[in-house]
């Protein structure tokens, strides 16, 4: 591919439940892939509920992973990370396999590839990830719990987490609020130029900067 190629992409959906349809998420990736100017070379649609059984056999996965190893694609456009897995660790682990083939994966709703144009992980993107994951797990339990014991049991089991209940989820949600903010900062500029580009206040960025900060802490500390 020369440099007057367009990039070779994936657009990637997923559903659960039969009766739910991948409309939007390929709608959003398909205009971002022409905005971008990207060749999109497969369209992949995939329907899988949380059974053990359902995430044993993923033939539409195996089909992502075969474009990527035979070089076909270069980026997997999906609107948000959770669309790749329905457990944080499966989500991950698909994620970083895509990378070690050359293939990043960019996620509509923060904003961010994780791979860099020079092939190298981008830091900022594994760290906001990681978070918005941890915090996908987070509700995925919470939500097994209030089918078993109610909403009051599975708040109860909340509250005894090691960190302030609600606090990974506020920061993952500030950071994907403001996904160009996000951008900015990654490349350290001050608080005040990236409110100008941003086109926001300075009490935004700072905000968002904050979020960060606590992200990596509880990313460190998890």
């Amino acid at each position: 591919m020369t440099h007057a190629d367009p990039l070779p992409v994936a657009l990637f959906a997923r559903v659960s439940k039969e009766a739910q349809d991948f409309g939007r998420q390929l709608l959003d990736t398909q205009r971002h892939a022409d905005r971008s100017g990207y060749e999109v070379v497969a369209t992949i649609a995939e329907k899988l509920s949380g059974s053990r059984r359902s995430r044993a056999k993923r033939p539409d996965l195996d089909q992502l992973l075969h474009l990527a190893k035979s070089g076909r694609i270069r980026m997997v456009l999906v609107t948000e990370l959770s669309r790749l897995g329905r457990r944080a660790r499966e989500t991950r682990a698909v994620v970083e396999e895509l990378a070690d083939l050359g293939v990043s994966v960019f996620a509509l709703n923060i904003q961010l590839g994780y791979l860099l144009p020079d092939g190298k992980v981008n830091p900022m993107a594994r760290l906001v990830m990681t978070v918005l994951m941890e915090v996908d797990e987070m509700e995925t339990e919470r939500m097994g719990h209030r089918i078993k014991s109610g909403q009051a049991a599975a708040f109860a089991a909340g509250a005894q987490k090691g960190r302030p209940a609600g606090s990974t989820k506020s920061s993952a949600q500030t950071i994907s609020k403001y996904p160009k903010v996000v951008e900015h900062l990654q490349k350290r500029l001050s608080v005040r130029d990236v409110a100008k580009l941003a086109n926001c206040s300075t009490n935004t960025v700072q905000k968002v900067k904050t979020a960060l900060e606590a992200a990596a802490t509880a990313a460190l500390s998890s």
